[in-house]
């Protein structure tokens, strides 16, 4: 059970970004793309207009009353800006080409795509040399489902340009979408020979061959897929598929463990740059939350640092970035923000508690233990630092403020196994005061999950050797104790079964079992548990051999 709370964000007003006119400025006709046209005569609009007006499609007004204010106001500049250039009289098929492409772009980041759509188009006519615009249209379709419009965009943008390799890829994509897997088998296995796009490449090949029945091929390519880019967690379903087709039964359970949302990235500057025209810490705070779904925690951290940026008060998002940063094992710069975030808020619980996490597998544990107490002060419920509280003092030996706090996480959380079972742990390190209600604590987890075998040894394990003697139980614990060894032949159950024969008093028994317990431990080297656990071993034996019964102290 992941005792980590869901991020919690706010949306924060962002800062006036600059209009359409400023991004022309700055990027110049050429920055967002592999072809631009810089060659094309230089019209002006009342020429083209009378030459062809009726080719260019309307300028939309987009509905921008959902958007936060800071990114409807930066959208309403940029139309402005882009409206001031389409009614110059002296303006260029160029800089409108230009002007509608840009805009395009901006509506596309922000998902408006009925407006992105017509300035795309527009775009495409004015510029009939420019890849970028029927490559961006046609990715606008492809996020709509728009498959076949999307593979007339890509084919329009490789008659451009033919070596653009995600061009190739994405039409692949809508292809193989469309049932034309041939054709999309070509653009996939030419891509596949280019290092930087072989794993995206590798991974289509591998779902066309799975679609087609060719499980081996599919394994081939979905493996070659895996190796170069490892992180991409969906590859793990259709491998998995491949694998039951090949009757390996073992290894597509292995690979659906692995299954996740992340798919293999297409190296692609044209569509990153559409993040880069984001605005408005809600959008961000969306697509940061759609990247720690898909364990994309790199991307999330670099929206929680714009959020940031452009709010440096924003608590929740610099809690959210320092835990990106500690996943993303910069632990120096996720303290720092942690620390930041509580000198603004020194009351937040879940500073307190991400912070304590990240002390406390430092092994810094008493600071740890510190900041989980003020968690839990500014809020009780909070069971991450009630676990991690009632660890701490498992460590220490108070083992009835253990047990107290791991109930609570119990209370709140009744399906969390983990919690339960440590509770029942300090219960019963409690020693005869703890064992009653320890016992009916393994009742209750036993009677959810019948086959656990923790709480099972844990069962036996008082019956057989609680200082209680309303608590002991022989018969039963010698029972559960064998029926464990049955199930495990394990250094922890045979011991299980020594103790129960000793309660008994079938000491022969105990004697045989206990010195199988250290043969055991021998074979794989003492290591396995140090010396403490040899000493623990050899201690029972010497009481059974002297036809004494173990206690828990």
């Amino acid at each position: 059970m992941n005792k980590d709370p869901l991020f919690f964000f706010r949306a924060q007003p962002s800062r006036f970004l600059p209009g359409l006119m400023g991004l022309l400025l700055l990027a110049g006709p050429g920055a967002a793309g592999p072809a631009v046209t810089r060659d094309l005569p230089g019209d002006t609009l009342p020429a083209l207009m009378a030459a062809d007006r009726e080719g260019l499609l309307p300028l939309p007004a987009p509905n921008l009353d959902r958007l936060e204010e800071a990114v409807r106001e930066h959208l309403l500049a940029a139309r402005e800006d882009f409206l001031a250039l389409r009614d110059d009289p002296d303006i260029t098929t160029l800089a409108l080409g230009e002007a509608y492409g840009e805009l395009g772009r901006i509506y596309h980041a922000h998902r408006l795509y009925d407006a992105a759509e017509p300035c795309y188009r527009n775009a495409e006519r004015l510029l009939e040399k420019d890849t970028r615009w029927p490559y961006l249209l046609g990715y606008l379709y492809q996020e709509q489902a728009r498959l076949e419009e999307a593979a007339r965009e890509y084919r329009v943008t490789l008659a451009r340009y033919p070596n653009y390799t995600p061009a190739q890829l994405r039409l692949a994509q809508a292809l193989l979408g469309t049932n034309r897997t041939d054709e999309a088998i070509g653009l996939l296995e030419a891509a596949s020979s280019i290092t930087e796009f072989r794993g995206a490449a590798a991974f289509w090949l591998g779902k066309a061959a799975l679609t087609e029945g060719r499980h081996a091929k599919a394994v081939e390519w979905l493996q070659l897929a895996a190796r170069e880019q490892p992180e991409a967690s969906r590859i793990h379903y259709p491998l998995a598929m491949a694998y039951r087709g090949l009757g390996d039964v073992e290894a597509a359970r292995r690979h659906l463990k692995l299954r996740g949302d992340r798919e293999p990235v297409i190296p692609d500057p044209m569509i990153e740059e559409l993040s880069a025209l984001l605005t408005g810490a809600r959008t961000r705070q969306y697509h940061a939350m759609r990247a720690i779904w898909q364990h994309q925690f790199d991307v999330a951290a670099k929206e929680f640092q714009a959020i940031v940026e452009l709010d440096p008060s924003d608590t929740p998002a610099r809690i959210s970035l320092g835990r990106c940063l500690y996943l993303l094992d910069d632990k120096e710069r996720a303290e720092q923000e942690l620390v930041l975030a509580l000198e603004q808020e020194p009351e937040n619980d879940k500073a307190h508690y991400f912070l304590g996490r990240l002390l406390w597998e430092q092994g810094r544990e008493e600071a740890a233990m510190g900041h989980f107490r003020a968690a839990l002060d500014a809020n009780p419920s909070h069971a991450g630092a009630q676990f991690f509280l009632a660890d701490g003092l498992m460590r220490q030996g108070d083992f009835e403020q253990a047990a107290r706090h791991f109930g609570k996480v119990t209370e709140a959380l009744p399906e969390d196994l983990t919690a339960r079972q440590r509770q029942i742990m300090a219960l019963i390190a409690m020693g005869r005061q703890g064992h009653e209600a320890a016992l009916a604590r393994i009742e209750e987890v036993l009677s959810i999950y019948p086959d656990d075998m923790v709480s099972t040894q844990q069962l036996a394990r008082i019956l057989a050797a609680s200082p209680d003697a309303n608590a002991r139980d022989g018969e039963r614990a010698l029972a559960l104790a064998l029926a464990l060894f049955d199930r495990e032949n394990s250094i922890e159950n045979a011991e299980l079964v020594a103790m129960a024969y000793a309660e008994l008093g079938q000491f022969e028994q105990a004697v045989a079992y206990q010195q199988s317990a250290i043969d055991a431990l021998a074979s794989v080297g003492y290591q396995y548990g140090g010396y403490e656990l040899i000493e623990r071993l050899q201690a029972k034996l010497t009481r059974y051999r002297e036809n004494r019964a173990y206690r828990i102290p």
